[in-house]
């Protein structure tokens, strides 16, 4: 349901819930800022962003728990500013408690000719890393972003002189994602990028797509921000498909391809920038709950597996009925990957429906695992490969000038989504958790570092989002084991007294429940 208010009406209403936010925080200890007290700095503004272990952590080593969005532009000029996306939108994100954006970015776009790359449009890309960075919100490169691999396919990604097909026709055309499955000329081409193939100038397409990764990863490193580069959206295994899922992932010719394009593409990025996390991310049959887990790459210090789910009975009904059981395990295979492999782990796509139950569940799964998430999408952008395009967006314009109306937001999906978060934990995370119902967010970590390697200080604050949607008339909150050291615009931060635990709840105020 879309909600349509009277611009002067939120304003007021807005003020009022400001006002009776900060009335409304207790906690044990220090609940005011000091005045003139600095606000700490941002996740974005402590250097490099890193990997330590399962955990995703930023320059001073608080633990990454993201609750952020995706903005992809599929077609020409293949640019969030093409689709009108600005500084409004990005204090529209930042207000609503979200904190990074898997940014996409297109091969075609970059090297339209081989070896050629195309600088005014990754100045464009860098012009909105920056606004987000401006707005403490980090940036995920989205992966040279690929659906059904070109245009010619009824998909995105490559260039067209990177479309080695054989001569096999594109047909038959049924559009997104069954293309994958029965299109000739689309699975050799898949097939031939695979295998690094040799394109033209005699040069393997896999060794040309690693140089351009190289390229990007250069030119936008000193960029602030940048959680990390996505390598490749939901590769395909091509002909293997078929053996891939009936073995239910079993298919090791196929792993090893993939392996070998995520350790020769995640050498170039390192070669450029030595401190990037490489994200890399399995056959897109995973999402339905298939283990086809691929290696570490190797040739990077950083990596952390960019994983995504859709449950494939909602995708076919539209309901989140019989869906726990195949999200139970794409969540399992994500922790024991990480584990296993001593990676990151980041939940990089989900959504693309209006379904409250499917997007509720999603994120409490994602809160018991202690993973970090970022929602497909942020608008639906005119997309061509999704399986629901009018449902996907959060915010239907934002090519329409100034601020983001209420009348282009989903205001039902925001509720579930712009929710309290502990976004960057100084310490370890033990537990977090939304009560159903009720609205109540508890999170408790131990300041012990996420590396095992000594202990956080005062002087390193945990910071928690709380979204103002979500609690209109304020909220409460209580700590245990620490206290609030300052608050600005719906943030807390909180320090631990001791090396004991840490609790903190936080609950609407009085007012919100009558």
């Amino acid at each position: 349901m879309r909600e349509t208010r009277n611009s002067a009406v939120t304003a007021v209403v807005s003020a009022i819930g400001l006002v009776l936010t900060l009335l409304a925080i207790t906690s044990q200890g220090t609940a005011n800022a000091v005045p003139g007290q600095p606000e700490p700095a941002s996740i974005v503004d402590r250097g490099h962003f890193g990997q330590s272990g399962r955990w995703l952590v930023d320059g001073s080593g608080r633990v990454v728990l993201s609750a952020g969005v995706n903005l992809v532009n599929k077609h020409s000029p293949y640019t969030a500013e093409g689709v009108g996306f600005n500084l409004d939108d990005v204090r529209w994100l930042a207000t609503n408690g979200f904190d990074s954006v898997r940014l996409g970015i297109i091969w075609k776009a970059i090297e339209p000719s081989p070896g050629h790359y195309d600088d005014t449009y990754l100045a464009s890309i860098r012009r909105t890393i920056d606004l987000l960075a401006s707005q403490g919100i980090s940036t995920l490169v989205d992966d040279a972003h690929q659906d059904m691999y070109n245009e010619r396919f009824q998909g995105e990604f490559a260039p067209d002189w990177a479309v080695l097909d054989d001569g096999l026709p594109d047909q038959p055309r049924v559009g997104f994602p069954a293309n994958q499955a029965v299109n000739a000329g689309l699975l050799r081409a898949y097939d031939n990028f695979l295998a690094n193939r040799r394109g033209p100038g005699g040069v393997g397409l896999v060794d040309r797509f690693a140089a351009m990764w190289h390229h990007v990863a250069a030119h936008l490193r000193p960029a602030r921000g940048i959680l990390g580069y996505d390598l490749l959206n939901e590769p395909w295994p091509g002909s293997a498909y078929l053996g891939c899922v009936a073995t239910l992932g079993a298919c090791s010719a196929a792993r090893e391809r993939l392996d070998v394009l995520n350790s020769t593409v995640s050498t170039a990025i390192a070669a450029a920038d030595p401190d990037a996390i490489s994200f890399y991310e399995p056959y897109s049959i995973w999402n339905d709950g298939i283990d086809i887990r691929p290696a570490r790459p190797t040739g990077t210090a950083h990596a952390a597996l960019s994983w995504h789910d859709y449950c494939p009975v909602a995708a076919l009904l539209g309901s989140y009925t019989g869906c726990a059981p195949f999200d139970g395990r794409t969540f399992a295979n994500a922790d024991r990957a990480a584990l296993d492999d001593h990676v990151g782990s980041l939940l990089t796509e989900f959504g693309a429906t209006d379904d409250a139950p499917t997007l509720r569940a999603i994120t409490d799964a994602a809160r018991a695992h202690l993973v970090g998430w970022q929602y497909w999408a942020y608008c639906d952008c005119s997309d061509p490969t999704t399986q629901d395009r009018d449902a996907q967006g959060i915010v239907g314009h934002p090519q329409r000038p100034g601020p983001v109306r209420p009348d282009d937001v989903n205001t039902a999906k925001l509720a579930i989504l712009a929710a309290p978060h502990v976004r960057a934990v100084a310490g370890t995370p033990l537990r977090t958790r939304r009560v159903p119902g009720t609205g109540t967010y508890t999170a408790a970590w131990t300041p012990r570092r996420g590396d095992g390697t000594g202990w956080f200080d005062a002087r390193t604050p945990t910071e928690v989002a709380v979204p103002a949607v979500d609690f209109p008339h304020g909220f409460h909150v209580t700590v245990t084991g620490g206290h609030i050291t300052a608050r600005r615009d719906g943030r807390l931060f909180l320090v631990a007294d001791t090396h004991a635990p840490v609790g903190i709840e936080i609950t609407a105020s009085p007012a919100a429940e009558g």
